[in-house]
């Protein structure tokens, strides 16, 4: 085979001598494809797009149409299954898989396809002919994408759960930093019965550009590079889709409608009259609690070392404070008379109704339970029990059956502990004890006064009063003013009317808490340090609307920000890594969770959205000569965030990252690992509406990934998202064109016959990434990745 050479002798980012030979196999020339071959002379789905420029590139020689690509392309249009979804949901689960056109079947079978790129859109499919949903009606978060041949099978399973080995293998390849494990999922299968990771030329990964940037930005390589699929058969796709589309006031079925938001939770950062919906961003929302492991404490002096940081952790941690017979009310605001935090209260006339309050004031000079006069606690084991304390006295109220006898011991979980202890006989004596262990102990000399002994329809209730300090060393003594507001206790019930060897015993608690606003705090007890926090975030269908079906939970691990140099995250202590601080992202969009707050009924719940994602494979006969394989690099993504999103903070004077760029703020993080491979092309991930660039520096060899920097290091890649509405040629006019919806330019490398350099070979060279947003704004769940096609 002859070969024409063109090198680009002033490139920038030829890294190493093979960077050479690279160029030249890129240059090679075209082959026939042979008479079976039918390229398509039809111009893009999706129309033109961009492409970055590297460094040493030269712009405007890329082909702007597949049709246009050297040899020609064989164009194959194929669907997905349809994913459907009601306003405010998420559709985030793996669709069954679906078969490439039975004539590209048939055609390569026994045969390898280079497919040399493809184009996606979200359609609805009429007897018309499909309509393409706007990205402002149902925002793709992300989706991957795999391709199976003829030698590999999908198989259906479903995980053991989050630490299943499997969730692992394949969080690395196909992964968007999680995997909805409790979804059923398509593993692939060689004829060996092996697990695929996408390593071979049966199954491959084709995931890139894959956010609500999938439509506008180039899926492909170069000419000369392609992914290689050995007899082609199915493809299966796993789209996070989230619904915004206003069904009364976007009609999408004549022309691109203007943007109008639909209702939005309370957590939404969307500002007035912002061009995107804040639902996108996926805000937690009063449909989720945080159940974050540990234990919690109810406090009553002093203020919290470590007070809780969000609502949700709040309600659930009450919640488990307390024995499940209490009932919650709860609330948010933002109080300065009331402590910082998470309080509780209660009222005397219900002491099992416990009014729970988060404050989102961020500072309050106001102590758990300050100024509170009286404290109530109740509870309903074997015996329903309740304790109120003055400055001076306590009273205890005591129900249990009329005809035998029952008692309470206080400060004490079992007999062993030696309690003081309350009887009441099936006679009607009250009496007082300090158990033995698993006798029936001391009787001890009165010191309660029983204020009243009475029996309603079988069962009996007393009250009794005496001094809080108790009588004796064998008395518990009531401490008012005690940082810990639970008191331990125990219960019994006997078989008979006197005092002897009980029929059942249980250990209880009974938290004492204030009657006034200024409640006690729920504090956590021995937390962990930032970053290492473990939990679930937790939803909660609202059963009486019908449209809510959401269920499930969603595991969050420990350090799921890595450590510096990879990410600056952990120092700027940013929400997204820590499950405490977490306020929305990717972790609060489970499948069919709804982005509305519980008090918020889904609207239009007869009108759902029905919709498949719309595949055009482009594709040439394999050719050993001319192309050179390549493959998703899964375990070489240029991931900074963590690993993939992140929290751009409404900057201002002294936040972490934040700088004033021409007046405008702007929020910038940074990272850098050990490079690996050669690269053929680049994607960076991020979400409109905060997106402002992304970009990667190559650092000599020998420099730490601790000591590579943007002032070390050469440019290698920089991608600067187009937005639509801003009269980007690519997107002008087109249905594309969304105001605050963006495309992001790829970089590549290949022939400087199409204006690219040699491809780098960065085996072994740190790289440095830099990623700025506007932050004129808060957004949550912002990514922060980059993509590589390697070889």
């Amino acid at each position: 085979v002859k070969m024409k050479v063109k090198v680009n002798m002033a490139s920038s980012i030829c890294l190493v001598s093979a960077a050479l030979l690279l160029a030249l196999a890129s240059a090679a020339v075209v082959p026939d494809f042979g008479p079976n071959f039918n390229p398509t002379t039809e111009p893009n789905m999706n129309g033109e797009y961009v492409i970055s420029t590297t460094p040493g590139g030269t712009p405007g020689l890329f082909p702007k149409n597949y049709k246009d690509y050297p040899g020609g392309v064989e164009a194959y249009t194929a669907y997905t299954p349809a994913m459907t979804t009601l306003y405010s949901q998420v559709w985030w689960s793996p669709l069954a898989p679906a078969n490439l056109p039975e004539e590209m079947v048939k055609k390569y079978a026994g045969q390898k396809v280079a497919f040399v790129g493809w184009e996606i859109d979200q359609v609805q499919r009429t007897p018309q002919g499909d309509i393409s949903v706007p990205i402002s009606a149902t925002y793709n978060h992300h989706y991957n994408n795999q391709l199976i041949g003829a030698k590999a099978s999908f198989k259906k399973v479903t995980f053991d759960g989050p630490e299943d080995p499997r969730v692992a293998k394949l969080a690395k390849v196909s992964g968007h930093g999680m995997i909805p494990w409790d979804q059923p999922h398509y593993v692939v299968e060689r004829e060996d019965g092996t697990l695929s990771l996408g390593d071979n030329q049966d199954h491959v990964f084709i995931t890139s550009g894959n956010g609500g940037e999938y439509r506008k930005t180039y899926h492909g390589y170069a000419p000369g590079y392609a992914i290689i699929v050995d007899s082609p058969t199915q493809f299966q796709v796993t789209p996070m889709q989230i619904d915004t589309w206003n069904r009364e006031k976007m009609n999408f079925t004549t022309d691109l409608p203007k943007f109008v938001p639909g209702p939005l939770p309370r957590a939404s950062e969307a500002p007035e009259g912002a061009e995107y919906s804040g639902l996108l961003e996926c805000p937690m929302t009063t449909r989720l609690v945080k159940a974050i492991d540990g234990k919690y404490m109810v406090q009553k002096k002093d203020t919290c070392a470590n007070p809780i940081l969000t609502f949700q952790e709040c309600y659930h941690a009450a919640a488990s404070t307390f024995p499940s017979n209490h009932k919650f009310v709860n609330s948010t605001g933002t109080d300065p008379t009331r402590p910082v935090g998470c309080s509780v209260s209660t009222d005397s006339a219900s002491p099992l109704s416990i009014h729970t309050f988060f404050n989102k004031a961020n500072s309050s000079s106001v102590e758990c339970a300050a100024g509170a006069k009286s404290l109530v606690g109740a509870t309903s084991s074997l015996v329903d029990m309740q304790i109120s304390l003055d400055a001076t006295t306590a009273t205890i109220t005591l129900k249990g059956p009329s005809n035998v006898w029952f008692g309470v011991g206080f400060g004490a979980q079992a007999m062993l502990d030696a309690p003081w202890t309350v009887i009441a006989d099936g006679y009607g004596n009250v009496s007082e004890y300090q158990l033995g262990n698993h006798v029936a102990g001391n009787q001890l000399k009165k010191s309660v006064t029983v204020v009243s002994n009475t029996v309603v329809q079988g069962l009996r209730t007393v009250i009794v009063s005496r001094p809080l300090q108790g009588a004796g060393p064998n008395y518990y003594t009531f401490n008012a003013s005690a940082e810990d507001a639970s008191i331990p206790v125990i219960n019994a019930v006997g078989s008979g009317p006197a005092y002897a060897y009980h029929k059942d015993k249980a250990p209880t608690s009974i938290v004492l808490l204030p009657t006034s606003e200024q409640g006690a705090c729920v504090c956590p007890q021995a937390p962990e340090p930032f970053g290492l926090a473990t939990g679930s975030l937790v939803y909660h269908r609202v059963e009486n609307q019908t449209g809510d079906i959401g269920a499930g939970s969603v595991a969050f691990g420990k350090q799921k920000c890595p450590v510096y140099p990879q990410t600056v995250l952990n120092e700027q202590r940013n929400p997204t890594c820590d499950i405490r601080y977490y306020q929305g992202g990717q972790w609060a969009c489970h499948h069919m969770w709804s982005l509305l707050d519980a008090d918020q009924e889904i609207p239009w719940a007869n009108e759902s959205l029905v919709f498949y994602h719309k595949y055009r494979f482009y594709v040439q006969p394999y050719n050993q000569t001319y192309h050179t394989p390549v493959r998703y690099g899964g375990n070489t993504q240029l991931l900074i965030g963590s690993p993939w999103e992140y929290d751009v903070p409404k900057c201002g004077p002294g936040v972490p990252g934040c700088s004033l760029d021409n007046g405008t703020w702007v929020h910038t993080i940074t990272g850098s690992v050990m490079g690996a491979d050669n690269f053929a092309g680049l994607n960076f991930h991020c979400h409109a509406p905060t997106c402002l660039s992304m970009e990667v520096f190559v650092c000599p060899k020998g420099i730490s990934t601790k000591d590579c920097n943007e002032t070390i290091g050469k440019p290698m890649c920089r991608q600067e998202p187009v937005y639509g509405g801003a009269g980007n040629p690519a997107t002008k006019g087109t249905r594309f064109d969304e105001a605050g919806y963006i495309a992001i330019p790829d970089c590549y490398w290949g022939s400087s016959e199409f204006g690219l350099e040699a491809p780098p070979n960065v085996t072994g060279l740190a790289l440095h990434m830099v990623k700025r947003c506007n932050a004129t704004y808060a957004h949550y769940g912002e990514m922060a990745g980059g993509q590589p096609w390697v070889f």
